[in-house]
């Protein structure tokens, strides 16, 4: 992604990733469940590109699984390593890499996850040069599940959280809901992204070759809540998932949710 610096230059000397699931935890929560739906029993080989600082990698891992772990910023891949040692959970690869440009050879996977690359590529052409290459590199009936950030996000988190009265923030808004752009400048916001609409996921997927078996809202309409207070409370969660589970096909709902998982068949 050479064509994106900024958002490089931002993980690298700016946010830290490491444990960025930890902090957002509804989403790693409904992460895995949607990812464990597709895992079988047995074991696979599978990529995770952009897989940051391998939150899900080490998951799969101690499964079993065979994982090669792909990221673009080098400190995400050096603290990588180090939680592998410190772990004592080893990946089958552990590399930097651009989407664009698998290092992996064709039909080698059996499942690949991409839930971060897509919402990184402003340009269409270069998410769907990614998405050739997660078709050239899974084997025939190999499952690819990607993660996309709502068009809408922003607009529910930027109310939630009191950031619309600030200008730069609106500006950034008004372009977040006509193009997707999302483009923060010298603002602390962040970085440079491309924000979906679940229609052009499911477009984008298709035009390189993939059936769409599943596309489903990850926090579902908890995006508009204050998920930590309900995941605090055993009872509160139960009651929280199975409502999200209940509603995340729900066309009309899936723009409410921050983020969207999308699972293709090669």
């Amino acid at each position: 992604m050479q064509d994106y610096p900024e958002m490089q230059g931002f993980y690298q000397n700016s946010y830290d990733e490491n444990g960025r699931m930890g902090r957002n935890s509804l989403e790693y929560l409904r992460c895995k469940e949607i990812i464990g739906r597709y895992l079988g029993g047995k074991a696979l080989r599978i990529a995770d590109v952009g897989g940051a600082t391998g939150a899900f990698s080490f998951w799969l891992a101690e499964q079993g699984h065979s994982v090669s772990l792909l990221d673009y910023t080098p400190l995400h891949i050096a603290q990588a390593k180090e939680k592998s040692a410190a772990l004592g959970i080893p990946l089958q690869a552990c590399d930097c890499g651009d989407a664009k440009k698998l290092p992996y050879a064709d039909e080698a996977f059996d499942l690949l996850l991409l839930m971060g690359p897509l919402y990184h590529m402003q340009k269409a052409a270069d998410r769907l040069q990614s998405l050739k290459e997660v078709h050239r590199v899974l084997k025939k009936g190999g499952i690819v599940i990607c993660e996309s950030i709502s068009r809408y996000a922003n607009i529910f988190e930027g109310f939630r959280d009191n950031l619309v009265d600030d200008v730069k923030f609106a500006e950034i808004l008004d372009e977040n809901l006509v193009s997707g752009m999302h483009n923060p400048g010298d603002t602390p916001f962040f970085t440079t992204a491309f924000f979906h609409t679940p229609n052009l996921l499911k477009n984008e997927a298709e035009q390189v070759g993939f059936s769409v078996l599943d596309l489903v809202a990850v926090e579902g309409f908890a995006q508009t809540l204050d998920a930590d207070n309900w995941l605090a409370d055993d009872e509160k969660k139960e009651i929280l998932l199975r409502y999200i589970r209940k509603t995340e096909r729900i066309p009309e709902l899936l723009g409410v949710s921050g983020h969207h998982m999308l699972i293709g068949r090669k």
